[in-house]
């Protein structure tokens, strides 16, 4: 991770939040700089001007939206992580029920989770960026995925999976989403994210 000061932007129309996120922040002990943002021209001059090392973002601002901010942000800094900070949505839409390129998502009432998360968040970036994938790791990939299918037996090459809610079920009869068995079974790690037609049907709005 890195031990320089973090340049923090923070999309957030509400001041005594954007305080008290830095409060909860200061207090885990973090070594940053923060900056508020609440329009989408500031936004855009940030991320051009210098960008940061993470992006945190309310989701309901009246003139420029989280999910706003989270699509710019994935075409200009995609490595960057982005993290909602809001109460706006509720626990059980999860991450995976937002658009491509959420790193994480924490309620403003359970703010004290903030530094862990970003701790984490930042600390997986660096590692990505300084350790792509290598030939090698992509072999032993594949190699899990046929091991995988010979516990099926060769005649089957087709996974157990739920026809409603898409869990897989292992060969010790448990049912786990996809993101779970992939990543017990092969060590893969996925982004979540939502496909156009779903972000359509959910927000109204489609990001093609």
């Amino acid at each position: 991770m890195k031990t320089a000061e973090l340049r923090i932007v923070f999309v957030e129309d509400i001041p005594a939040d954007a305080a008290m996120v830095e409060a909860a922040l200061r207090r885990d002990g973090l070594d940053f700089s923060l900056m508020r943002i609440e329009t989408k021209e500031d936004f855009l001059r940030e991320l051009n001007v210098c960008p940061p090392d993470v992006i945190l973002s309310d989701h309901g601002l009246p003139t420029f939206d989280g999910l706003t901010a989270l699509n710019i942000a994935h075409k200009q800094c995609p490595d960057v992580p982005f993290i909602f900070v809001t109460n706006a949505l509720s626990r059980e839409m999860e991450i995976e029920k937002l658009t491509p390129g959420v790193t994480d998502y924490v309620q403003k009432r359970h703010i004290s989770a903030l530094g862990p998360v970003i701790r984490r968040a930042v600390q997986t970036a660096e590692q990505r960026r300084l350790m792509p994938m290598t030939p090698m790791e992509r072999q032993r990939i594949v190699s899990k995925l046929l091991a995988l299918l010979a516990e099926y037996g060769a005649e089957d090459l087709y996974l157990p999976i739920c026809a409603n809610c898409k869990k897989i079920r292992d060969k010790q009869n448990r049912w786990n989403p996809p993101e779970v068995f992939f990543r017990d079974h092969l060590g893969l790690e996925f982004t979540h994210g939502i496909c156009p037609d779903c972000n359509e049907t959910l927000y109204g709005t489609d990001p093609r």
